[in-house]
């Protein structure tokens, strides 16, 4: 079925209770790992998507995602969106779909309210296997981050050395709110988050939004550049928008 013909609701965290079996948080990770590393049917990009917006749900302060306003459930939407991928309920647990029309079962496990220390007795808190496919669906886990925009302004005005030639690079971004291409030209060295910075100046985004870059289906880390994170030249990013 075409991706127009899906019914495409928003993004909403999964709501469960736990109960049954303990979890800790090694077991879950090694869960969530094993469920994504053993996927063989749809497409390898999709699977990626899919388990990067899961991580941003189940991380955002990790996932550089808690500022986005919503606790990283916007910028796990930007990422499916980026990736056309349509969801039927707007609950992952109950699978979503690619731009082709393949179904991708989210069969195990979102993030869960708690975990315990390899420490604790199994009795303290109990997670049961269905709530490990909860879990999977993106449960809440509360975050905050500092926004360091003005930080970065104020060390730009102080000015910058010669930059050699060869540091000199641009990179092509694609918009997700208007699927607008932008070109910005960059230093090798500047962080994720100053290139995000001339996105959003290039592109005229007004200054109450905010841009998060994505590549390969993964959000990349605002405070390391984009080479440091296995971006290479010529390469497309994903530019999400989100209002701060």
């Amino acid at each position: 079925m075409p991706l127009d013909k899906h019914i495409n609701k928003p993004l909403r965290r999964h709501v469960w209770t736990s109960k049954g079996r303990a979890w800790t948080r090694a077991a879950l990770d090694r869960e969530r790992a094993d469920f994504f590393d053993t996927r063989v049917t749809g497409r390898p990009e999709v699977w990626q998507s899919l388990r990067a917006a899961l991580e941003v749900l189940w991380d955002p302060v990790g996932q550089g995602a808690a500022a986005d306003g919503t606790d990283g459930l916007a910028t796990a939407q930007g990422i499916l969106d980026a990736a056309e991928i349509t969801l039927p309920t707007g609950d992952l647990a109950q699978g979503a779909y690619d731009q082709l029309g393949s179904y991708y079962p989210l069969r195990s496990g979102s993030s869960p309210i708690r975990t315990i220390s390899s420490r604790t007795t199994p009795q303290s808190t109990a997670l049961s296997t269905r709530d490990l496919k909860d879990d999977l669906a993106g449960g809440e886990e509360t975050t905050e981050e500092l926004d360091e925009d003005d930080n970065i302004r104020r060390r730009e005005e102080k000015g910058k050395a010669v930059v050699d030639a060869r540091d000199q690079l641009s990179v092509l971004a694609r918009l997700s709110e208007t699927a607008r291409d932008v070109t910005v030209n960059f230093v090798k060295s500047d962080s994720v988050r100053v290139v995000a910075r001339k996105i959003q100046e290039e592109s005229g985004l007004a200054g109450a939004k905010k841009v998060r870059i994505a590549y390969m289906g993964k959000i990349l880390k605002e405070n390391l550049s984009l080479t440091e994170q296995g971006w290479q030249e010529g390469h497309v990013v994903n530019a999400l928008v989100f209002d701060r």
